[in-house]
């Protein structure tokens, strides 16, 4: 899946606390650079999945007055920033929220620490200079974090992007208890699967829930992880075979509910809404079809998420 990577790099950070022995606020950065012509142009995301087409010192809805080169081209990350040319992509990924920027060409700049000690004006009105006290003593915070930097070919980053963002973001959680290791395993399951052994979900589709509820049913979320033509391969229609995904059961009701499962999806209203300069060629995107009860095959379009109630 990774043979396109040219670089991959992960970078442990700790940085603070940050001195303020000479009255001055400071913002620590990273600034990565590389041989790379990309016209102003990088992706930033914001939401943990779509990514975004920014523009240095542009705005598709307004014309930009630039008085903030590098304020202005700041912009929240919650997955990672990317930008790339002809040839290359160059991603990092983020192990937590922070800002990110393409301030020049070839160049990505991410926000590691601030520490300010007046009030940016920016609405929180107070200065960014919050403190840990332990025993007495106190100081500026310490940040630590990852950043997984990878190089690919063009056409290759979006691979490397969903699947190393899923397991940033996602990964197996360790529990620990304190009973005897005999006692827990004669009174536990320590080893089950519900899903057929000679099938998995498509490389392109998340598991985002799978929880029993108090009346017994059990909500499944599926998200399809790539957005529309964002990979050759894996930006299609891909599909999850309930059967093979819950074996053994029987299910014997299926209820497509909305995102926030509090009404049925048949029953929602969606709005229509006017847009300005759209003379009715307005491309749809590709979604699911219904799921037919007798075969239980959930279709997932790009980006889409459906949510299910299921009865077994």
């Amino acid at each position: 899946m990774y043979s396109n990577i040219l670089v991959l790099m992960i970078f442990m950070l700790k940085v603070g606390p940050i001195p303020t022995n000479d009255s001055v606020g400071k913002e620590v950065i990273s600034q990565i650079t590389a041989n790379m012509v990309t016209d102003k142009t990088f992706y930033t995301n914001s939401n943990g999945r779509d990514f975004l087409k920014r523009v240095r010192d542009y705005r598709a809805d307004w014309n930009l007055s630039v008085n903030q080169p590098v304020a202005g081209n700041y912009y929240p990350l919650n997955l990672g920033i990317y930008t790339k040319d002809k040839k290359s992509e160059l991603s990092v990924l983020v192990d937590r929220a922070t800002g990110g920027a393409s301030i020049k060409d070839g160049q990505v700049e991410l926000m590691l620490h601030r520490r300010l000690l007046e009030d940016d004006g920016r609405g929180v009105g107070e200065a960014l200079d919050e403190m840990v006290c332990v025993g007495g003593k106190c100081e500026g915070l310490t940040v630590r974090g990852n950043y997984y930097l990878s190089i690919n070919e063009l056409g290759a980053g979006a691979r490397w992007r969903r699947t190393t963002g899923q397991e940033i973001y996602s990964p197996i959680l360790l529990a620990f208890t304190n009973e005897k290791i005999e006692t827990w395993k004669a009174s536990h399951l320590t080893k089950a699967t519900v899903m057929d052994s000679n099938y998995s979900l498509p490389p392109n589709v998340a598991l985002i829930t799978l929880q029993e509820l108090d009346n017994g049913s059990v909500l499944l979320r599926l998200a399809h992880l790539y957005e529309e033509g964002e990979d050759a391969d894996y930006s299609k229609l891909a599909k999850v075979e309930l059967k093979k995904m819950f074996t053994g059961k029987s299910i014997k009701e299926l209820k497509e509910m909305s995102l926030s499962t509090n009404q049925e999806k048949s029953e929602m209203k969606k709005m229509k809404w006017k847009i300005e300069g759209d003379n009715g060629q307005t491309h749809s995107p590709i979604k699911g079809g219904l799921v037919d009860s007798s075969v239980l095959v959930v279709e997932l379009g790009p980006m889409e998420i459906r949510t299910f109630l299921l009865k077994f």
